[in-house]
């Protein structure tokens, strides 16, 4: 094997391991699709065109179906189950909560 072969090799190695472990890197920030939360919260505002909850602490959360938000108002204290999938947070379940719970930060599974 010849000393520039070598040399190539070791490089081109050292090259993929360094490109793998970057896109490790990046892809750490990212919650997984399965990633899950749930919060008690006040609701700031409803975007009914694009079925968008903004909660009091700022959490945007997207509705799939926007008979979801039909009987919410902003100003209402929620419970809501979410999940981040295909880039955003998604409503799995939302309802009303009891005004004697304490409302809550964002919890996550």
């Amino acid at each position: 094997m010849s000393r520039s072969f070598s040399t190539s090799l070791i490089v081109a190695t050292t090259a993929g391991v360094v490109l793998l472990i970057g896109v490790a890197v990046a892809g750490a920030g990212a919650p997984a699709p399965d990633y899950r939360g749930h919060a008690i919260g006040t609701i700031r505002s409803i975007d009914r065109a694009d079925n968008v909850v903004t909660m009091s602490d700022g959490l945007r959360l997207r509705a799939g179906d926007g008979q979801m938000l039909d009987d919410l108002r902003e100003g209402d204290l929620v419970k809501v189950d979410f999940a981040h999938e295909r880039g955003g947070w998604v409503i799995r379940a939302i309802e009303g909560a009891y005004a004697d719970g304490d409302p809550t930060e964002t919890e996550s599974e």
